[in-house]
């Protein structure tokens, strides 16, 4: 059966809405995907024009209230402002939930704000798409979070966690400089991170450098940002 996935922000006019046409064309239609918002309004001309300007299709997208969705259930759930990031959770309690905050491109005096929108968006859902792919038989993206802490609870892993969130993207040889340890364990616990989903990677001639996913669930990041706030010892020598 096909995955279902619902995004869900406010008015279901922008950030949304341009969710839904970007995973529909990313996945190839594999995956049902649909959006809603708790006051919805209209598409915004600017959202509809960046999701043209990638060729990707606006045919029959339209702003829907979450009340329209009936007693629909799916698979996953991302909501993308805040106001939806907190309904959500009570309203879709039983299901797999996912919170990334995005700035409201209509209420920024940029005038690229859409652009930077549809851009944090595809990266988001590439790394949505990626981690769902390599994991399509774990019953949920991230698991609980008695898992996430377990993961975190290796002082390396946790450690090269922490540098990531500081420094952005590290190597392998960086990591192997700040944390002291041999390239073989680092590289092993790098693996474990990623295949967890919490870190993204990506080539360069000979060098795979790494950072933390950005599709991460903003409780997850805020986790790590919280712990990198705390000044631990962890990172002293970074």
């Amino acid at each position: 059966m096909k995955k279902r996935v619902l995004f869900v922000c406010s008015g279901n006019s922008a950030r949304s809405l341009m969710a839904e046409a970007m995973l529909r064309d990313m996945s190839g239609r594999e995956i049902e995907v649909k959006s809603a918002g708790f006051a919805p309004s209209s598409p915004h001309p600017e959202a509809l024009k960046a999701l043209k300007k990638r060729a990707i299709s606006t045919v029959n997208l339209c702003s829907k209230s979450i009340a329209s969705l009936g007693s629909d259930s799916f698979d996953y759930v991302i909501s993308l402002c805040e106001r939806a990031r907190e309904e959500c959770c009570d309203l879709f309690a039983e299901q797999n939930f996912i919170a990334w905050d995005l700035p409201d491109p209509a209420k920024s005096e940029k005038a690229i704000a859409f652009e930077e929108t549809a851009t944090e968006l595809t990266e988001r859902i590439h790394m949505f798409l990626t981690i769902l792919q390599r994991d399509s038989e774990r019953p949920n993206l991230y698991d609980e979070p008695q898992d996430f802490f377990k993961i975190m609870a290796d002082p390396l892993r946790l450690r090269m966690t922490l540098l990531l969130a500081q420094h952005g993207e590290l190597c392998v040889c960086d990591l192997v400089a700040a944390t002291g340890m041999s390239q073989p364990k680092v590289s092993r616990h790098l693996a474990q991170l990623r295949e967890y989903g919490l870190l993204s990677d990506r080539k360069d001639a000979r060098w795979v450098y790494y950072r933390l996913n950005p599709g991460l669930p903003d409780w997850m990041r805020n986790v790590i940002q919280l712990t990198l706030n705390a000044k631990t010892p962890l990172i002293k020598t970074a």
